[in-house]
């Protein structure tokens, strides 16, 4: 019952995380070259900082130069 709770809670927490961004002249490739090195160092900031996952590869993707629309 616990694990349910905790991967339910984890669904809940990432679906605020869903964002759509855009950086003139890159493209979808770009983007998800930059999103899954982003999610890396977003795991390993997080797990440091206390953060979550989702804000610090927000963070990563804006330092990049990407927007969120």
């Amino acid at each position: 019952m616990k694990r349910i709770l905790l991967i339910i809670l984890f669904i809940v927490a990432m679906t605020g995380c869903t964002h759509y961004y855009t950086q003139p002249g890159k493209s979808n490739s770009d983007f998800n070259r930059d999103k899954q090195y982003c999610q890396a160092i977003a795991e390993q900031e997080a797990a440091r900082k206390g953060t979550r996952v989702c804000d610090e590869t927000e963070n990563c993707l804006e330092r990049k130069g990407w927007r969120r629309n």
